[in-house]
């Protein structure tokens, strides 16, 4: 197979190409990997009722995001060191991005630095993830930086007081290669297992008061990533939080915890338009993408295949990508009847075409 024509195929041969290791430490999920693979499988449980002889001739699958048009409701996810599969790293990614526009959310465990990856990849749509670290001095740098260089938005992970068990790492005792470190602080992380490394940065601690000291100091739009309960989500709406995402950190995390797909319509019902709503989660197909719309999703990301395609064939693997995506999409916009993206969440609501199995 040398076209891959589906995002499952960039899994199979970047499982062909990379280490063990690598593969593992990007593909694993947390203990049994049973909500990684139930992100998936709650996605093929859903099943879609097409209306016909609706005009399709001229379909607008674009969306707008902070007041920026992009082409298609995706974004890339945040996932770390993206150099581990490709030498130009995070600025390949970044540079696809660009290409199909769409925003990229960099990682704050980014290989490069967030400055280098804006300036080399001519992308004005990044938004920055970071984590509330116990050193707070470091997480106001990372966004002061961000501000100066020009991202877009702070997307901050929660659900992570602690780095989830993911039985596959730990086994391996897997560390960065020697030549590859965080690109945006120094740090230990090439001196230890990348499980300790991460639990000597995150901190526990962390309340929603963390969370009122992140908007004090930024005029950035702030989005919170991890959110699973509609609690949350209500407290989100009470700090004017600009946006949630709906993640259960691709399974990485509590093993067992509800697929996205799954609790995106009560996280929905409860933010009741207040707030922006995007989602990830096991997206692989088109059809994701639109039943991801359809139960009330305004965006969604992309986490692990951009990396498969990152180590196939670099920044054009990831546009390739990305492209055989939205083209899955339009194709599902057409054979649905839904000429744009209204039509997909109006059509949800008011004629139910869209069931479980």
């Amino acid at each position: 197979m040398k076209n891959p024509v589906a995002v499952a195929d960039y899994r199979l041969l970047a499982k062909r190409k990379l280490s063990k290791n690598t593969f593992d430490f990007i593909d694993a999920g947390a203990c049994d990997e049973i909500t990684k693979r139930n992100n998936k499988e709650a996605f093929d449980n859903i099943s879609l009722r097409p209306l016909c002889l609706r005009d399709v001739s001229s379909i607008d699958p674009s969306v707008s995001l902070l007041g920026t048009k992009i082409s298609s409701p995706i974004l890339i996810a945040p996932t770390a060191f993206h150099q581990l599969v490709d030498k130009q790293g995070e600025v390949a990614s970044a540079k696809a991005a660009q290409s199909c526009g769409i925003p990229m959310v960099v990682s704050s465990m980014s290989n490069i630095s967030l400055e280098d990856i804006a300036t080399n990849s001519m992308n004005n749509n990044l938004w920055l993830q970071i984590y509330i670290l116990k050193n707070r001095d470091l997480t106001e740098a990372l966004i002061r930086r961000a501000e100066k260089a020009g991202y877009k938005a702070i997307v901050v992970s929660v659900g992570t007081p602690v780095t989830g068990k993911r039985d596959r790492d730990v086994r391996n005792q897997f560390t960065l290669p020697p030549g590859l470190s965080t690109g945006n602080f120094n740090s230990t992380v090439n001196s230890e297992v990348i499980y300790h490394f991460t639990a000597h940065e995150f901190d526990p601690s962390l309340t929603w008061q963390d969370i009122e000291w992140v908007k004090s100091i930024t005029i950035l739009p702030i989005f919170l990533k991890g959110i699973l309960n509609p609690m949350d989500a209500e407290n989100a709406c009470h700090l004017n939080i600009s946006g949630i995402v709906v993640s259960n950190h691709g399974g990485r995390q509590l093993d067992t915890s509800e697929a996205t797909i799954t609790v995106l319509p009560d996280i929905v019902k409860r933010v009741a338009g207040r707030t922006m709503v995007l989602m990830d989660g096991g997206i692989t197909r088109g059809t994701d993408i639109f039943k991801s719309i359809a139960l009330g999703a305004d965006a969604i990301l992309i986490g692990r295949p951009v990396l498969w395609a990152l180590a196939l064939h670099g920044e054009k693997g990831v546009e390739a990508m990305l492209n055989i995506l939205k083209d899955e999409f339009e194709i599902t916009m057409k054979l649905t009847g839904c000429p744009h993206i209204q039509e997909i969440k109006n059509f949800n609501k008011n004629l139910s075409y869209i069931g479980n199995k």
